[in-house]
């Protein structure tokens, strides 16, 4: 991510201000800005500074072990990873469709993933700025802060992370690092006795999902002015999308659409990606910067997720 201003200031005239590191991301990173003497921001860079190069170190690899070696790319989304994986390892062994059996334990894998992730984001990460305002006190704007002046909220994103943990744990055969995906479906299944402790807290889990899209809602309208003036950025978007058009997670076409909702491609084979996706690299991070093709790589750069669905994706 770059965001620079127009000037004629030279770089090594201006002021620069780093924050490193950046703590509420998931992973480590570090933001640099630019500043001239009147305090006007020229420049901002976010960093990603983690070196990768899992491209480089699966080649000449058994194939089988992929999927277990590129989840170690993170602790907090290695689900993601694994089953991408094993996707791509469905196609090169030609395996056109999995077993119904399969395909559910896969999507219900990546189920928990996306409600331990998303439980870890919104109320580890982002509830300490939501629930105390952006101006409020920082060394009381935090977990720890949220726990002590919020503490039914903080229990109900414990264990909402729990359970997707527990989910995973019983997909995957481990809550970080497992190994139930593999080339052409999956290694295990739940038992009646995994079934039963799953479905005996969901009802609850629901309930405490849409509590926490109740409060951010709640929250949004009454901040409205303030969240509208902060970060908000035009950008077009990118999602996954079932036959049927809606959002999938898991599987399906790739739907595009720029920053005015102006549908770039739909329902397109996202087993050739490259040919609508190319991807950029720059001197200061270690992160791809992939866009369209068909805009170039000012213009093409993209985020990913539910607002593609729709045509608001500003």
């Amino acid at each position: 991510m770059k965001f620079e201003l127009e000037t004629a200031t030279a770089p090594e005239k201006l002021r620069r201000v780093a924050i490193d590191p950046v703590s509420r991301v998931e992973g480590h990173g570090k933001v640099t800005i630019l500043l001239d003497d009147n305090n006007k921001v020229h420049q901002v860079r976010l960093h990603i500074v983690e070196f990768r190069g899992f491209e480089k170190f699966i080649q000449g690899r058994p194939y089988w072990e992929v999927p277990v070696m590129v989840q170690r790319l993170c602790g907090i989304c290695p689900v993601s990873h694994h089953l991408a994986a094993s996707k791509a390892l469905d196609m090169m062994l030609g395996v056109k469709q999995l077993t119904p059996t399969a395909e559910k334990i896969r999507r219900l894998m990546h189920a928990g993933q996306i409600l331990q992730s998303h439980a870890l984001h919104f109320f580890h990460l982002a509830s300490p700025d939501l629930l105390f305002g952006f101006g409020s006190d920082v060394a009381a704007r935090n977990v720890v802060g949220v726990i002590a002046a919020h503490p039914e909220i903080a229990k109900k994103g414990v264990f909402l992370r729990k359970y997707g943990q527990e989910v995973i744990r019983m997909t995957a055969g481990k809550r970080v690092h497992g190994t139930g995906s593999i080339p052409g479906g999956v290694n295990k299944s739940l038992s009646a006795e995994e079934r039963a402790e799953l479905l005996k807290d969901i009802y609850q889990m629901v309930a405490w999902s849409r509590d926490a899209v109740g409060m951010i809602r709640q929250l949004f309208e009454q901040n409205l002015a303030e969240y509208n003036a902060f970060g908000r950025f035009r950008s077009a978007g990118m999602c996954l999308v079932s036959p049927d058009g809606a959002m999938d997670l898991y599987h399906g076409g790739l739907r595009a659409r720029d920053a005015d909702g102006k549908t770039l491609f739909d329902h397109y084979n996202y087993g050739r990606y490259w040919e609508v996706i190319a991807e950029g690299v720059k001197p200061w991070s270690y992160m791809k910067f992939p866009f369209f093709k068909s805009l170039g790589p000012d213009e093409g750069s993209y985020r990913v997720g539910p607002l593609t669905t729709s045509s608001a994706t500003t």
